[in-house]
């Protein structure tokens, strides 16, 4: 238009080409385009909008309650906004539900605070996938000293949260996981919602990269464990191997029952020994830990014949018959028909001498028998009283 208004003054028939066509521009305007909005004519929508909400439109509603619920409208009125967002949630517009939960949970205006009611509005909007309704949900429910707090629907919604981009949701929701010892999904969480070089992340970043740290050495820390415990296993083995190598079958077997407590290895032994006919190499008394030990099978069967053997030529059980009191004048009298001499050197200084070790033969041996006794009548791996260890 600027260029035909320059070129007019040159050209009358450029200058009447232009005035038809702004004849013809306006002639188009008043025929086809709509009459002045309200806003045009200076009237407010507000007015309108309620109109059609009241008519039944429930999408007016929501906007005369959006309307009057904000603070920056001059028209604000969050008692008035109440009407139109409740009749806008009944119709299931989840921002009305969202704002409702807002207000209630604020007490915005001269409306009051109302947990209760914020929080069934907040769950309804969350459904609706409204944000607000979702956040106000969480904030209600995780909120200690009120009577509607729930902590398993508090960690729902702080889910739902964190999973929509609420950075103080996720570390929230990060720090009760590892309180509940959840703590790899706690890492999880915090550093999926760590944003590096995010000022707004640094500290679920922090939170995170902690978590990390102590998982990483948690884990290293048990596979030292557990490499400790193959070597030594290995250690152990290597002490059995030696035993079976040299054929020290009761040695390999001692070495199973009282170091590796090794029921296993236990059967190992006696098998070996058994197929190279050295049962005999065996200290007895192993057989009735192997009694205990095995209730069934070739080793159960193996040990309760070589007790039987003993028990054939020595009715006494594992205890040498010859130590028992009397042992010596019963078998005199057995032998002879009458009971033993009764004589006694009168003041006898003589004492056999001590010997390398400091302890006799028959110490040991009594000692040894205790501490069996102890051991399988009165210690964890317990016998039956009846048993003729423990007789």
């Amino acid at each position: 238009m600027m260029r035909a208004a320059k070129i007019g003054v040159h050209c009358p028939l450029a200058s009447a080409l232009a005035a038809f066509m702004l004849a013809l521009l306006a002639l188009i305007s008043v025929t086809f385009v709509s009459p002045p909005s309200a806003l045009a004519q200076g009237v407010s929508p507000l007015p309108a909008t309620i109109s059609a909400c009241d008519a039944g439109d429930r999408a007016a509603c929501l906007s005369a309650g959006l309307a009057l619920s904000d603070v920056e409208n001059p028209s604000y009125d969050a008692f008035l906004s109440l009407r139109f967002l409740q009749q806008a949630c009944a119709a299931n517009e989840a921002a009305a539900c969202g704002r409702l939960a807002l207000i209630f949970y604020a007490g915005e205006g001269d409306v009051e605070r109302d947990l209760p009611s914020s929080g069934n509005f907040a769950q309804r909007a969350c459904a609706g996938q409204d944000r607000d309704g979702c956040e106000v949900a969480e904030a209600v429910f995780a909120e200690p000293g009120s009577p509607q707090f729930d902590a398993e629907k508090a960690l729902r919604y702080r889910r739902i949260n964190c999973t929509q981009g609420n950075r103080r949701s996720c570390i929230d929701l990060a720090r009760i996981l590892y309180s509940m010892d959840d703590r790899l999904p706690a890492e999880q969480i915090a550093l999926n919602a760590c944003i590096p070089g995010d000022p707004s992340s640094a500290q679920v970043c922090d939170f995170g990269n902690r978590l990390q740290s102590l998982r990483r050495k948690a884990e290293a820390e048990r596979e030292a464990a557990i490499q400790a415990a193959r070597n030594a296993q290995a250690r152990e083995q290597s002490v059995f191997d030696q035993y079976m190598g040299k054929r020290d079958y009761d040695g390999a077997l001692y070495y199973s029952l009282y170091h590796l407590r090794s029921k296993r290895h236990a059967e190992e032994a006696v098998m070996a020994a058994s197929r190279a006919g050295a049962l005999a190499s065996i200290f007895e008394d192993h057989f009735y830990v192997l009694e205990y030990w095995f209730a069934t099978g070739p080793v159960a069967q193996i040990a309760a014949s070589q007790i039987a053997k003993k028990r054939q030529s020595n009715d006494c059980g594992i205890w040498n018959c010859t130590n028992m009191p009397g042992a010596s004048s019963r078998r005199w009298q057995a032998q002879r028909g009458s009971s033993g001499s009764t004589y006694r050197a009168p003041g006898s200084s003589y004492s056999p001498p001590p010997s390398s070790s400091g302890t006799s033969s028959a110490e040991i041996a009594k000692q040894t028998r205790d501490k069996y006794r102890t051991y399988n009548c009165t210690g964890s791996r317990r016998l039956s009283s009846s048993h003729p260890v423990c007789q």
